[in-house]
């Protein structure tokens, strides 16, 4: 039950710090500073994982699709919090990683559960490369939710 708690309190954190980023918060407190550190742990791991480099991940910045490498990146990450499970979207992963975020916001949750249901029927999971995946999927994300887009 610990590992299960923990590991979910992990993807919540690294969910929290994307949207943080996404944001643009940009207050530094210790929480803000932890997540940014566990996010930025994550996506190294992830950067490490698929062997790639700074210049792959610049490319989150842009809209997709992206080149394969980032894309790599972002399907690792999207593993790590749930949103990938069984290399298929998962669209209760994916509310399992925003509820938390928009739970007390009755309009939002609403639109990130349609979001969710969009996706889940509009992600082809017939790759033509390994990491297409995390194209498809944010493709389809900020299609119908730009505001967790990573935009700079």
């Amino acid at each position: 039950m610990k590992k299960t708690n923990s590991l979910w309190g992990l993807k919540l954190f690294c969910f929290i710090g994307l949207v943080w980023l996404v944001n643009g918060e940009e207050r530094e407190n210790p929480f803000t500073t932890v997540v940014r550190k566990t996010l930025i742990s994550t996506a190294r791991s992830c950067m490490t994982k698929v062997n790639a480099t700074e210049k792959d991940l610049e490319y989150l910045r842009k809209d997709p699709p992206y080149p394969e490498k980032a894309a790599c990146i972002l399907k690792c990450l999207l593993e790590k919090i749930g949103v990938v499970k069984n290399n298929k979207y998962s669209k209760n992963g994916f509310m399992a990683a925003v509820t938390p975020l928009v739970f007390r916001n009755k309009k939002k949750m609403e639109h990130m559960k349609t979001v969710s249901e969009n996706c889940d029927k509009e992600v082809n999971h017939v790759e033509s490369t390994p990491c297409e995946l995390g194209n498809e999927i944010t493709t389809c994300i900020f299609k119908y939710a730009p505001e967790l887009h990573l935009k700079a």
